[in-house]
């Protein structure tokens, strides 16, 4: 088992890295321009549904305040499963309250060091060559027809459970469970309907405004699931300044504002 998560963790770490790269190689040229001092850098391991946001995060907090930040983007499971057996990390955002929770078990969160950060909707995506066009959810058995429907694996990846959830509660499961494709993570998902493995893919609302060549189909209504909150996170052990910097800035207004033009909402409540 151990591994089965090593693999997937290298894999999330090198397919994070070309927009991680680029957004470092911005901000560091930034940074060197005005002059600021190299400090430590401090390890964000980062829900696969925040790397468009957090990657600009990571851009905008080297140009403000010299910090760098270096993320590295996976299902939520995979990465608490990963700080539990000792990888680097200073800083968790999961896509649930869960996995936090997980770390939490084990004492691997800081005292006062986790807050409820964002929020997100749950939303049937296609590609944009299907003809379908939008529909009440209730037609999605009909609509699948005998495609499949693709989401994270329910087993472990956050959207896979709002999505599971939100099928059964709309009476709609039993219908489509065996039509079912499941992925790693929510962005392997929408891979795999990006390349023709599925008809619709469950996602969140985010995921609707990067992927150029998908579009919403229909919206989950919000009690048909669990509220989607991203907990933030300090590892315990690793609560230092520069630590609860970068912590306290992803709480900013600066930072809210790049969040919410990604799509991210702010969660219904605040730990």
């Amino acid at each position: 088992m151990r591994h089965f998560l090593a693999l997937a963790f290298c894999v999330a770490v090198l397919t994070a890295a070309p927009n991680v790269g680029k957004a470092d190689t911005q901000a560091d040229t930034q940074a060197d321009t005005q002059g600021e001092t190299k400090g430590e850098t401090i390890e964000l391991l980062a829900a696969a549904s925040t790397t468009e946001a957090v990657a600009a995060l990571v851009a905008d907090i080297k140009q403000r305040h010299g910090i760098k930040v270096r993320p590295t983007f996976a299902a939520s499971s995979t990465l608490a499963k990963h700080i539990a057996a000792g990888a680097p990390a200073h800083l968790f955002l999961s896509a649930n309250l869960a996995w936090t929770g997980y770390l939490q078990e084990r004492g691997l969160i800081a005292p006062n060091g986790v807050i409820d950060l964002l929020g997100n909707r749950l939303v049937l995506l296609a590609r944009n060559s299907d003809t379908g066009g939008g529909f009440s959810l209730a037609e999605l058995p009909k609509k699948l027809g005998r495609e499949r429907l693709v989401m994270g694996d329910p087993a472990h990846v956050p959207a896979g459970r709002y999505g599971r959830q939100a099928l059964g509660n709309l009476n709609l499961w039993a219908d489509v469970k065996d039509r079912a494709v499941f992925g790693a993570s929510v962005r392997n998902a929408l891979a795999l309907l990006a390349r023709g493995q599925g008809r619709y893919a469950i996602a969140y609302g985010t995921d609707a405004r990067v992927y150029d060549d998908l579009q919403q189909r229909a919206v989950f209504p919000g009690t048909s699931h669990d509220p989607i909150i991203y907990p933030l996170a300090i590892i315990h052990g690793q609560d230092n300044d520069t630590a609860r910097k970068v912590f306290r800035y992803l709480q900013s207004e600066q930072a809210g504002k790049i969040f919410q033009q990604f799509g991210f909402t702010y969660p219904p409540r605040h730990r």
